[in-house]
């Protein structure tokens, strides 16, 4: 009588008491892919390098909207920022050259939002689309 329970469980449990309903086992999750980090080499460095880069990197990108194209340059600026801090650290780049690189390329700090192509800083208005009301 004691072995009755445990089989009538046993088979609740399986599955084999209810057809069409099946346990699946549980599958252990995937461990996290790894995170990679660039590791700046001396050509990578290069002033020459980091322009070339910089100017290109956006070309397969421009058919993109005004926004999308926003984003993508707040997302090169902090990549090449990290970059320079990086080449610098090292001592592949010397602070001036990063300060003059930051200055002619035209980047901007972390956090600070890039306006899309086009569009006017807030609360100023574009001359030409000002016109006088025909509103009664």
């Amino acid at each position: 009588m004691i072995l009755l329970p445990s089989v009538l469980g046993g088979l609740c449990w399986s599955g084999a008491a209810s057809p069409g309903w099946t346990v699946e086992p549980e599958r252990p999750q995937s461990p996290p892919p790894p995170t990679r980090y660039f590791d700046s080499d001396p050509l990578a460095c290069k002033p020459e390098a980091i322009r070339s880069s910089y100017r290109a990197h956006l070309l397969p990108y421009a058919d993109q909207s005004p926004v999308v194209l926003a984003r993508l340059r707040r997302l090169q600026d902090d990549m090449t920022l990290a970059s320079l801090k990086r080449c610098v650290q090292k001592g592949l780049l010397l602070r001036k050259e990063a300060s003059t690189l930051f200055r002619e390329l035209g980047l901007t700090l972390p956090g600070t939002p890039i306006p899309p192509a086009g569009a006017m800083p807030p609360g100023q208005a574009p001359q030409d689309s000002v016109q006088p009301s025909t509103r009664p």
